[in-house]
C-alpha cells in the first residue's frame, strides 16, 4: 500500500536519516521507500546538500550529502517566501516609529496620527507584526505597554446584596449612556497596596471627551471622596459636572454629600452601577489602566503627591486616542469648555 506523502515535509530529522542512508551507498528509490517520500523529492534534497568528500578517489561516490548543508539551504529559501516587507529602505520611518514607541505611544496611535497628517505608514496590524519580527532598531514587544487579550463581555448582571445608596444606573438618562452631552463623569479609585494606608487616588473621567482629572486623597473613605469632589468642582466653571457614575465601593457611600454642596444645594446627580459590572464604567476602567503606567499595581502610593497625579493626568490627556479619531482629550475638553463658558456668559454686543 502506497504511503501518504501529500502533507509531509523533509525536516532536520529526516535529513539526518538521508545523510546516513545516502552516504552508505543506497539509491534514491530505496531511501524514498524507507522514509516515505517520492524519489524526486529525495533527489532534489540530496542535490542541494552535496559536497566533495576528502578521499573520494577511494570512495564509491565522489561526493557526499550533508544534512547541515541541506538544512541551511532550506532555511535560506524560507526567508525569501511571501511578499517583501513594506518598509523597504524607509529608514527614517523606522527611526520615527522607534522613537515614538520609546516615548510611550502605542503602534495604533502612531499609525492614526501619521494617516491624519498625510504621511506614509503601514497598517496597525502590520506594524505590530514588524515589531514582533524585529524590523525596528532597539524595539521589541517589551517596549510596548500592552498587547491585551480582550475578555468577552458578560451580559448577565448579578443582583445587588443591598439596594444602592442612590439612583441606580438603570435610571440614568439615555443621553448620558449614549455620550451625547458634555459634563457627565465617571468616578473611580486607584489604590497602591491593598493593606496600606493612604494608598488611594481618585480618577474623574468625562464620558464624552475622555478628559481625566486625578486627585490624591488621604484615605479610601467617603469623607475624603467628598472633599476631593469639592476641590475638583471648584476648579471648573458651573455646568462642567452634571452627573457622576460610580461603583458600590465604600468611598462612594456618601451619596448626599456628593450630590449636594455644603449649603445643601443640589449640584449634580450620582448613579450607582450594578455590582461586579465594570463594563458599565468602561471609560474609567480604560483610563485607570493608563494610570497604572505611572502608579503600578502593588507599589506603594505613600510618597505619591498631587503634583505626581497632575503630571500623570496631563500625560494621559495629551495622548492621542483612536476612539477620539486620534485627537487628544485635552483638545476636545477645551472646545466644550469654551462652548460652555460662552453659553453661560454670552459676549457683549
Amino acid at each position: 500500500m502506497e504511503r501518504e506523502r501529500k502533507y509531509k515535509r523533509i525536516t532536520w530529522t529526516y535529513r539526518l536519516k538521508i545523510e546516513a542512508l545516502y552516504n552508505a551507498g543506497h539509491s534514491y528509490r530505496f531511501i524514498s521507500h524507507e522514509l516515505g517520500f517520492s524519489p524526486s523529492a529525495i533527489h532534489y534534497e540530496v542535490k542541494h546538500g552535496l559536497y566533495e568528500h576528502m578521499g573520494a578517489e577511494t570512495a564509491k561516490r565522489p561526493v557526499r550529502y550533508s544534512a547541515r548543508l541541506g538544512q541551511d539551504y532550506a532555511d535560506n529559501q524560507a526567508t525569501v517566501k511571501g511578499v517583501p516587507i513594506k518598509l523597504g529602505h524607509r529608514y527614517d520611518y523606522a527611526a520615527e516609529v522607534a522613537n515614538a514607541i520609546l516615548s510611550g505611544m502605542s503602534p495604533d496611535i502612531i499609525v492614526g496620527r501619521m494617516r491624519r497628517d498625510g504621511k506614509w505608514t503601514v497598517s496597525t496590524a502590520t506594524l505590530y507584526r514588524y515589531i514582533d519580527q524585529g524590523y525596528f532598531p532597539g524595539i521589541t514587544n517589551k517596549n510596548l505597554h500592552e498587547k491585551p487579550k480582550r475578555k468577552q463581555k458578560k451580559n448577565q448582571i448579578q443582583p445587588a446584596a443591598r439596594p444602592p445608596r442612590g439612583k441606580s444606573i438603570e435610571d440614568r438618562p439615555c443621553e448620558i449612556r449614549n455620550r451625547d452631552t458634555f459634563g457627565h463623569w465617571e468616578l473611580d479609585s486607584v489604590i497602591g497596596k491593598s493593606a496600606g494606608r493612604s494608598e488611594s487616588i481618585l480618577t474623574f473621567i468625562e464620558r464624552l471627551t475622555r478628559y481625566t482629572v486625578c486627585v490624591r486623597v488621604r484615605s479610601k473613605e467617603a469623607a475624603s471622596t467628598v472633599k476631593a469632589l469639592d476641590s475638583a468642582l471648584s476648579k471648573f466653571p458651573k455646568g462642567t459636572f452634571k452627573s457622576l457614575t460610580v461603583d458600590n465601593g465604600c468611598e462612594f457611600s456618601d451619596c448626599y454629600g456628593m450630590e449636594h454642596d455644603r449649603h445643601g444645594n443640589k449640584r449634580l446627580d450620582v448613579y450607582y452601577c450594578h455590582p461586579y459590572t465594570s463594563c458599565e464604567r468602561g471609560s474609567g476602567e480604560n483610563v485607570n489602566r493608563l494610570y497604572r503606567r505611572y502608579f503600578p499595581k502593588g507599589k506603594s502610593l505613600r510618597r505619591a503627591t498631587q503634583k505626581d497625579c497632575t503630571r500623570a493626568a496631563s500625560a494621559i490627556n495629551d495622548m492621542p486616542r483612536r476612539i477620539l479619531h486620534y485627537a487628544t482629550a485635552a483638545e476636545l475638553f477645551a472646545l466644550h469648555l469654551a462652548t460652555l463658558q460662552n453659553s453661560v456668559c454670552p459676549p457683549q454686543k
